[in-house]
């Protein structure tokens, strides 16, 4: 288990920790390095940051790499605890430092504009009920991430970053459009099981079809000989 005290970050963009991640040192970016340069800009600048990475294209399995960090720290979130934790562990999660800067060259101008963007508003939606509401949400949103769902990590980390920036930003239109993100994904999850269970009773009925055909055979045969 871990208790980590951040490195001050704050003289520095969200956008230039990111880009700084990529150009340090080592094969690999450890979960540990983002929690230091992040940590002390709070829990949603980790979720934001984790669920961002999340987005990106990685090997089977690397989706459940981020899913359950951010699950403990939106659970952090929800309890509304003022220091990163996370065990040991998770802190020594790893992905290759060359494709986290691929990819993070890839969406840090979009990263820039939403910076500029981004300012309190709609405050009233960023107090500390709303932010255990979002940690709970982002728990499930995390869960739903790390299903092998086509296509079902983009709009849970899309909702989640949304989220992020709300609680970053004291912005309360960034939290709406978390809860328009976490909305879409209800509705997505709701379609892939309406469309699960319709293969299924298709897939069934196709069964009972050749399996009534081939009940027939043993008549079919005794007509022949007879």
């Amino acid at each position: 288990m871990s208790l980590v005290h951040a490195s001050s970050s704050n003289d520095r963009t969200f956008s230039q920790v990111l880009e700084a991640l990529g150009e340090a040192e080592g094969p690999t970016l450890t979960l540990g390095e983002v929690v230091e340069a992040f940590g002390d800009r709070g829990l949603g600048a980790l979720i934001l940051v984790l669920s961002l990475m999340a987005l990106f294209p990685w090997p089977p399995g690397g989706k459940a790499v981020f899913a359950l960090p951010i699950i403990l720290l939106a659970t952090e979130l929800a309890f509304q605890r003022n220091e990163v934790w996370l065990p040991r562990w998770a802190l020594r999660a790893s992905v290759s430092r060359s494709a986290y800067r691929t990819a993070v060259s890839k969406v840090i101008r979009p990263i820039r504009r939403v910076e500029n963007l981004t300012r309190p508003r709609l405050t009233f939606l960023t107090g500390a009920v709303s932010e255990v509401l979002m940690g709970l949400t982002c728990v499930l949103l995390a869960l739903v991430m790390a299903l092998p769902v086509p296509l079902g990590d983009l709009l849970p980390a899309l909702g989640m970053i949304f989220f992020a920036l709300g609680v970053m930003q004291k912005d309360g239109v960034a939290v709406l459009l978390g809860i328009l993100g976490t909305l879409a994904t209800a509705a997505y999850l709701a379609l892939i099981w309406r469309t699960a269970i319709e293969a299924a009773h298709h897939a069934a009925s196709w069964l009972a079809h050749i399996a009534g055909w081939f009940a027939h055979i043993p008549g079919w045969f005794a007509g022949l000989l007879g």
